[in-house]
């Protein structure tokens, strides 16, 4: 019987004692986890697209660029997918991806056409630019598995790379802190893969601008404080830009979901039968991670040993 229950002793004499009597030991719960590391990483990258009149010589040169993206993401072994939509957030076509097909692939017979044709959005939209609003619009329900479907894989890394001479103004859509709420919009979408969620924008430098272009203090706010890339747009030539880009795509899965709350100090590691130094690792037992400080190698078996925690 659990709990701290009484026992009566009564020896004689009219004398008693009242003893607690502790409750039964419980063993130990160990938990015995299996995962496995992706041996081809995969990312989703969206890319949002100014369409207003100043954006046309800039949407040329992107879709002129993006064969030697194409090639680097090839070159890095990632299996990618790419959608575009606009920085419209208002129209009828808000967060809509373009081009036919919507989703561009590795196994498609020519990639860098269908981009080209996807990229070529046209100069005709809204002269407020919501392209964070117009991204969360895309990839959250019930875009994401409507119109949009297809595009975000469930253990994929997800990607936002922007395009624009403005900056953001997605008060409307996102409240009054754009830049926070899509933030939290890549943490949620970090959590649930498993896998890196970023932003980068190729944009109007902070503070000053350039020629044409405004700084995007908002998208550069987002890009450096998700990890992505901040480049200027004021280039005639994208091809460097879209080559780093490409190289900030890779992203290896390094956050595992438990099953289960372990004890924090119990949590044991190997790597194909190999046991891994408890330095390379961080668990939190609250959110139930197990999160690697660096990715594990690709296609390695990760067992995971603990001990589950009291309730």
């Amino acid at each position: 019987m659990g709990g701290a229950l009484a026992s009566l002793l009564l020896p004689g004499c009219g004398d008693w004692h009242l003893f607690a009597r502790q409750p039964d030991p419980v063993d130990p719960v160990e938990v015995v986890e299996v995962f496995h590391q992706q041996p081809l990483p995969q990312v989703d990258v969206l890319w949002v697209i100014d369409d207003t009149a100043s954006m046309k010589d800039e949407q040329a040169a992107m879709a002129d660029a993006f064969g030697g993206f194409i090639d680097q993401l090839d070159q890095l072994e990632l299996s990618w997918q790419v959608g575009v939509i606009t920085t419209d957030g208002t129209g009828p076509d808000a967060g809509l991806l373009q081009g036919n097909p919507w989703v561009i692939h590795r196994d498609l017979e020519d990639p860098a056409a269908a981009f080209a044709d996807a990229v070529d959005v046209g100069t005709d939209g809204q002269s407020t630019e919501s392209g964070l609003g117009a991204a969360w619009l895309a990839l959250s329900e019930p875009m994401i598995s409507t119109d949009n479907r297809g595009f975000r894989r469930p253990q994929a890394a997800l990607h936002v790379v922007v395009l624009s001479d403005s900056d953001d103004d997605s008060v409307d859509i996102l409240g009054e802190d754009p830049a926070g709420a899509f933030l939290d919009f890549l943490a949620d979408e970090a959590a649930r893969t498993g896998a890196d969620a970023r932003l980068s924008a190729i944009v109007g430098p902070v503070p000053e601008g350039c020629p044409g272009a405004s700084p995007a203090e908002i998208y550069t706010a987002v890009a450096e404080d998700s990890g992505g890339v901040v480049a200027s747009i004021c280039v005639a030539d994208f091809s460097a830009v879209a080559a780093t880009i490409a190289d900030a795509s890779v992203a290896w899965p390094t956050r595992f979901s438990l099953q289960a709350i372990p004890e924090p100090d119990s949590v044991a590691v190997e790597f194909d039968g190999t046991l891994v130094s408890s330095s390379g690792y961080e668990v939190e037992p609250a959110e139930r991670l197990l999160v690697f400080l660096a990715p594990p190698p690709p296609g390695v078996e990760i067992r995971v040993r603990y001990i589950l925690a009291e309730a």
